[in-house]
């Protein structure tokens, strides 16, 4: 009696190669696929630094010095001159500092289309990660004349287009502070701060 053609050794054979074959060829994509995957993530990590550089670049400000324009949204801000102060406004009738003042003279222009409403509380002083307020009573008496009329003391004061006002702004600090020279001037377009630029003062 013969065997069945199932039984024969080369049926048995050939049905042991293929299903070696099959295996060792899953085996291969999944190599295959691994080492994809690690190309993949070498890809990524590669890139991934300089996304972060580019990121980093984009999110530092301009840093300008004295006599230096600085452009902020719609408006151009130039800081003219720094100077310490024991008291500030007429002789007459002045305003001393419980430290020592120190008086920024700021040219601003409005290159909006609309006019614009500026204060001396745009203007605030940093130092690392302290922030000093102006004093708007010094503010405004520093921006006097000897007759006792304010000139332009950016209080509330509104600018038109195309225009540009320059005044005093004032700040009573320690007086170690007031000489300290990492102070930078950080200005702003609104009431809110939505855009800021810094001047170094020194």
């Amino acid at each position: 009696m013969k065997k069945p053609f199932y039984k024969k050794w080369w049926f048995i054979l050939i049905v042991v190669i293929i299903v070696l074959g099959a295996i060792g060829n899953m085996a291969g994509e999944n190599d295959t696929t691994k080492e994809k995957d690690a190309n993949d993530k070498v890809e990524t990590s590669a890139k991934t630094p300089e996304n972060k550089d580019s990121s980093k670049e984009d999110e530092k400000e301009e840093i300008v010095g004295v006599g230096t324009p600085l452009e902020v949204g719609d408006a151009t801000f130039t800081l003219n001159g720094v100077e310490l102060a024991d008291q500030v406004g007429p002789s007459v009738l002045p305003t001393k500092a419980s430290g020592k003042y120190i008086v920024v003279d700021v040219t601003y222009k409005n290159n909006g289309n609309k006019a614009v409403t500026i204060d001396a509380s745009y203007f605030k002083l940093k130092r690392g990660e302290k922030t000093y307020e102006s004093d708007s009573v010094a503010s405004m008496s520093a921006n006097q004349g000897e007759d006792g009329n304010i000139q332009n003391s950016f209080f509330l004061q509104e600018v038109n287009p195309d225009m540009e006002i320059k005044g005093k702004v004032v700040f009573d600090l320690a007086p170690e502070v007031a000489e300290a020279t990492d102070l930078q001037l950080q200005v702003q377009t609104g009431i809110f701060g939505t855009e800021t630029g810094m001047i170094n003062l020194k």
